[in-house]
């Protein structure tokens, strides 16, 4: 009950922060990280092995901010190694996919009915939110 609290105040917070300024601020995400890996030091319970591959998807997503030259924001990228931690790596994939549709849908709708630009950009964050109530939701 604690890591699904904590992952959906972070993603909450985050959300209101990426929809208004379209930036997150990476203190907070540093903070929760380090206390998940406290977390898992005292209680563990994912695996080391888990929790690494967990963060490897954030990984994997700063790497390509980084050859795409930011087009995918590294706060993005840095919440998903956090989320990771708390996750683990199938729980952590699940969220970054289904939020990845989430947001083609969502931009298949603002290209094809809005008539918006393909350059416009969203804030991502909040589909993570989305997809994370809608994991919770699932597992009831």
């Amino acid at each position: 009950m604690f890591e699904q609290t904590v992952v959906l105040g972070l993603l909450a917070v985050c959300s209101m922060q990426d929809i208004k300024t379209q930036k997150i601020r990476l203190n907070p995400i540093l903070v929760t990280g380090i206390l998940g890996v406290i977390w898992h030091m005292l209680y563990q319970k994912i695996q080391l092995g888990n929790m690494l591959l967990g963060m490897g998807i954030g990984i994997a997503v700063w790497l390509v901010s980084f050859v795409t030259k930011g087009k995918i924001g590294i706060g993005d990228a840095v919440l998903l190694m956090v989320t990771g931690i708390y996750l683990g790596a199938q729980q952590n994939l699940e969220l970054f996919l289904t939020a990845l549709f989430l947001a083609g849908l969502w931009g298949l709708y603002l290209l094809v009915v809005r008539k918006r630009p393909r350059t416009e950009t969203f804030p991502f964050v909040p589909f993570l939110l989305v997809a994370y109530v809608e994991m919770l939701v699932i597992r009831l």
